[in-house]
Parts: C-alpha cells; structure tokens; sequence
C-alpha cells in the first residue's frame, strides 16, 4: 500500500513510502522502483500518513503539509503544530525503524596533489576522508587528514590529524555537539596536539540556495612543541589552556549547481587574552559527475601567540576531487 506522495520541483508526482532521511538525500522506497534517493532541494511537497520520528521529539509525529520548503507537523498528542524549514531537520525516519535503532550513514573521500621536476623539484599530496554515521537523534562524525610534502628533496614532513564528533540534535534548530582532535604539524611546530571541545549548536536557517548555523561552546588545548633547529632561551616546550570557541558554518548555492562555502572557528584562551587562534575556509564546489565533486579551497590560520621562530599566519590554496557516498 502506498502511504505518500512527493512532488518534485519539475511538477511530477511520485508515489510511496519514505524510508530514511539521509543527509542531502530522502530516501523514498515505490512499488515498482524500489528505493530511490531524492535531493531534498528537488522537493516541492511531501505527503505521507506514516508515523515518523523528527529530530527534537521522543515521540510519533504526523506530517501536516509543506508550504514554501517548510514542514508542518504535530507530535503525540500535541495539537500544536510545528513549522520548520525542511533542509533544517536532520532526522525524518519511520518511527517503527526509529524504535528498532536503524543506522544511516554516509561520507566522503577527498584526494589531491603535486608533483614537479626541473626548475621546482615538489612531491606533494593530501588525502582526507569523513565519514556520518546517524542512529536517531545522535550523529557520529569520524575523519582524518594525512598530508607528505617535499621540496627540492628535502626530508619529507608529514601532517596528519584524526577527528571524531558527536552531535544530539535537541530540537528543530539546536543541537549539543563534543568532539575530539588529535595530530600533529612539523610545518607550525607542533610535534602533537589535542582539542577536546563541547558546546551547543544553533541552525538559523537552510533552505535550497543557503544555510547558515554558529556554534559556541568551550574548549581544552594540549600543544607540543618541536625544538627549534637553534637552542633559545624563550623556547617552551608547549602550551596548555582552556578557552572559549566560536564557529560559523555557511553556504550559497548559484545557478548551475555550483556552491560557495565557508566556516570559521575562534579559540580565545579564558587565562591569556593574548593568546587566540582563528581558522578558516572558503572555497567553491560543483558536481564534474553523479556523486564526484570538483573543489577549490582557500585556508587561513591565524595564531596570535605561535612559538619563536614561526610565522603566525598560515595559507594554502588547494584544488582537489571529492567523492561522496
């Protein structure tokens, strides 16, 4: 029996049952089709008499319409009916599966590198990977970055770091996010560092062209240091500090499929108001084929305290490939 109906931003109508929500993808499952992913920006309207699970509810909602990529809906036996923008909620699932502790899960793999002889002598290459792991209301987010660089064949440096986040959608907008970070960066220094953070989350819109959504929390820092090539009398060996954190997370998608995007982060130490980092990234993404992505990525780091003998400002242009799943 069919329990719904999506029609899609061209005017077709496509009947059945939805299945999952799964990140930029509804998972909508027909009778003659099977399972089928649908852009959620591809969404026009959504009907559906099944009981579903929605992020910031422990109880069965009923969807009531959608009107402008907006989503109603009441939950229990709550008469009040709920208005969110749909590319707001993170979790739309049947809420039998919810009960059952169905997993979703996605990710993405991102390659790049150089390779030079002559004049400029260059090995360089940079492999990051993410991956989503989503089981109700919380959200695993597991990923790393390994980079080798050598120029004029020198000794190789390698920067790597390993990531791990989990996030509790609360309510339509808010969610409480912990995370972890290790790695280490011979380029700044750094012989090993940890960031452990906790905070809360807050989406103020997302709809089909952008989105926008702050984070604010606190944080503890480990840094340290590798010796400088000459001894000096101001070396330390690391720092250590809590400190407040402040992050933003935006998009603007132009015509033709491609994106703009850019996030921040800002850790001030609560003991030395001195002491400050500020990262960021900006850079344009378009689709090159089903599911491969053409990106070209601009990084800031800022360091207002780094050691003696580094510089405190760090950039990097990159152009790479991504594959998401």
């Amino acid at each position: 029996m069919q329990a719904g109906v999506i029609v899609l931003a061209n005017g077709d109508s496509v009947s059945g049952q939805l299945v999952r929500l799964d990140g930029e993808q509804l998972v909508w499952k027909t009778a003659n089709f099977g399972e089928q992913s649908i852009k959620r920006t591809n969404i026009k309207s959504i009907t559906t008499d099944q009981k579903l699970k929605i992020n910031g509810s422990t109880q069965a909602c009923r969807l009531v319409a959608m009107e402008s990529d907006y989503l109603s809906y009441t939950c229990g036996d709550d008469a009040q009916i709920i208005r969110v923008p749909f590319l707001t909620l993170k979790v739309i699932q049947p809420f039998e599966d919810y009960k059952k502790d169905a997993l979703i899960h996605h990710g993405k793999i991102n390659l790049w590198g150089a390779y030079s002889r002559g004049n400029e002598v260059r090995d360089e290459w940079n492999l990051q990977a993410e991956a989503d792991l989503r089981l109700g209301e919380f959200r695993h987010v597991l990923g790393g970055e390994y980079a080798r660089s050598s120029w004029f064949y020198s000794v190789p440096q390698t920067r790597w770091n390993a990531r791990y986040s989990l996030d509790w959608f609360l309510q339509e907008r808010w969610f409480w996010y912990n995370n972890t970070v290790i790695g280490a960066d011979p380029r700044r220094g750094l012989d090993e560092y940890v960031l452990l953070g906790s905070g809360a989350g807050y989406q103020f819109w997302e709809n089909k062209k952008t989105a926008l959504s702050l984070k604010t929390g606190v944080a503890y820092l480990n840094e340290k240091y590798l010796p400088p090539n000459k001894n000096t009398q101001d070396f330390v060996h690391g720092d250590e500090f809590y400190a407040i954190r402040l992050g933003m997370d935006f998009r603007y998608t132009f015509p033709m499929g491609v994106s703009f995007f850019h996030n921040n982060e800002l850790i001030h130490s609560l003991e030395n108001t001195a002491d400050w980092r500020l990262k960021t990234a900006s850079g344009i993404s378009s689709m090159i084929l089903n599911k491969v992505f053409a990106e070209f990525k601009f990084d800031y780091l800022v360091d207002n305290e780094p050691q003696p003998g580094r510089e405190g400002e760090d950039t990097r242009l990159s152009l790479g490939v991504s594959y998401k799943w």
